[in-house]
């Protein structure tokens, strides 16, 4: 019987790589590394918290999808701070690409042509903020300064940008840039000290 074509059975001579199974304590539940890297799964974790915590504290005034562009840039950096995503580059880059082309679009929302329009058709805005995120993933890949997270921060400021007053947003700005660098900063001074728990 033949193979359908494109479909290539391996050759008998050929083994295929062994892959390990789980071990530990309830390895199809648990993270089968836990028991010989609690502690960096505990400190990484509470520094995370601390870390948002602090932030929250200082800007309680701002939005709830900018805020969660940081909370998962902090999961990025506490987790896998080894990864490309969490190097400085990515993480300040990116958001603040990301600030830039969110503030261009939604200058451009509340222009006197447009505003009346964005405020009575919700669906316009809707667009607007897919749209930010479609051009930010494209601008962070060109420059290479790809950081997911950092798609929750046009969106975040766009979606906002006819709920305050007409203009930019620089409390949301700020917070975004100078989270983003003491990210960086704490994943530099720390990157000795953690592990990827993943």
């Amino acid at each position: 019987m033949r193979a359908p074509k494109g479909f290539h059975l391996p050759h008998p001579d050929i083994h295929l790589p062994h892959l390990p199974k789980p071990h530990g304590f309830l390895p199809h539940l648990l993270d089968q590394y836990i028991h010989s890297r609690w502690n960096h799964y505990f400190l990484q974790c509470c520094l995370a918290s601390a870390f948002l915590i602090l932030l929250l504290l200082i800007g309680d005034t701002l939005k709830t999808a900018i805020v969660v562009g940081i909370a998962s840039s902090a999961f990025t950096i506490f987790v896998v701070p080894n990864s490309v995503a969490a190097t400085p580059r990515k993480v300040i880059g990116g958001h603040l690409l990301a600030a830039l082309i969110g503030t261009i679009i939604a200058l451009l929302l509340q222009s006197p042509f447009l505003i009346e329009i964005v405020l009575e058709k919700r669906y316009i805005l809707d667009m607007a903020a897919a749209l930010s995120v479609g051009v930010g993933i494209f601008v962070m890949v060109v420059t290479n300064t790809e950081h997911p997270p950092a798609a929750g921060t046009s969106l975040g400021l766009v979606i906002q940008c006819c709920q305050s007053s007409v203009g930019v947003d620089w409390s949301s700005i700020s917070f975004i840039l100078v989270s983003a660098l003491l990210l960086s900063i704490v994943r530099i001074a720390l990157r000795d000290r953690m592990v990827n728990l993943l």
